[in-house]
């Protein structure tokens, strides 16, 4: 029986019809990875809400035109709890963790953060524990969350040591504590989603979030910055707000419809590798060994924590997680 299994896993994995799949996959990874070096450009032009705003703006402006066109009646049954739901879900996942994420920017370098949001699996398995009660299964992918964590401690906290820079390292610490917000996002998340479908759920968080961000930017009355914004502002603009928020979206769980959600987790791997060899690209940014380590082991963790426990389940069958469905964001 053993033998019969591995036989139609083999099959299975070696279908070459579903190498589009992960093509699509790849570029899904590409567009999150390459969100650490248009960041770390955007914010020398313009302020972190302004960003923020603009980005989800573009982004919500799709979600709900996704949104009208496939749940119409949805819009005129809301609850008061569902609006307090997907706004928490906004100050935490979109307003909080963006904002965060791009003040980190201008301290450290895009491929450090890149590195360093490679530690989000384990935060997630570590918080789903603590909160939920939910295990690691089998207990070797807890091998896993040591090896995340001490690729982050490799850049956090032996990085600095060996060629100081009191800069990065408080964007790193920042990097770090935008992925505890995006943690909570994915959490709260996975109970809101027991009400809403996941694509409502994104559309009214990036929504609330956008709105978050236009107020923050109102308050803070920087818009004269605006008046010197470069052509290439917009460009990068909408590619964040379109390809890596909505398109990226759509692609990944596209995919997992098709092939199941185990083989595209596995993909989630090379997010950290696309934003540090992006970052090094396009940015001209040098990195020392440790960050090569540190990425390593990272990627090395989040491979063992996704790893699938058996193959020979059945992969046809293999069904989109409330917990992968709000994972995915970059």
């Amino acid at each position: 029986m053993a033998l019969i299994q591995w036989k139609a896993f083999k099959v299975k994995i070696m279908n070459w019809s579903d190498f589009k799949y992960y093509g699509l996959l790849v570029i899904a990874m590409f567009f999150w990875g390459l969100s650490w070096p248009l960041a770390q450009i955007m914010v020398e032009q313009a302020t972190q809400f302004q960003i923020g705003f603009f980005r989800f703006l573009i982004a919500s402006f799709v979600y709900l035109i996704i949104l009208w066109s496939t749940n119409f009646k949805k819009f005129r049954t809301y609850t008061w709890k569902s609006i307090r739901d997907f706004t928490i879900l906004g100050i935490l996942g979109i307003f909080g963790y963006g904002t965060l994420f791009l003040t980190a920017m201008k301290f450290t370098t895009s491929s450090q953060g890149a590195v360093i949001a490679g530690i989000q699996p384990a935060l997630i398995a570590i918080s789903s524990f603590i909160i939920f009660g939910e295990k690691l299964n089998p207990k070797w992918r807890y091998l896993g969350i040591i090896l995340s964590f001490s690729g982050v401690i490799v850049i956090i906290g032996i990085q600095p040591f060996i060629d100081f820079n009191l800069d990065h390292l408080i964007g790193n610490i920042i990097v770090f504590i935008a992925f505890l917000f995006w943690c909570g996002y994915t959490l709260y998340g996975k109970k809101v989603m027991e009400r809403h479908s996941s694509l409502e759920t994104t559309t009214w968080s990036s929504f609330t979030g956008m709105l978050m961000f236009g107020i923050a930017a109102l308050i803070e009355n920087k818009w004269s910055l605006m008046t010197s914004i470069s052509l290439d502002f917009w460009i990068y603009i909408t590619l964040l707000g379109l390809f890596t928020t909505v398109v990226s979206f759509f692609l990944y769980f596209y995919v997992i419809n098709k092939i199941g959600a185990v083989r595209s987790g596995v993909f989630i791997n090379l997010v950290p590798v696309f934003g540090t060899l992006l970052s090094i690209i396009i940015l001209h940014q040098e990195n020392a060994n440790t960050l090569w380590i540190g990425l390593i082991l990272i990627s090395l963790g989040i491979l063992l924590i996704n790893y699938p426990k058996d193959f020979t389940t059945n992969l046809k069958d293999d069904k989109i997680t409330k917990n992968q469905v709000v994972n995915c964001s970059f």
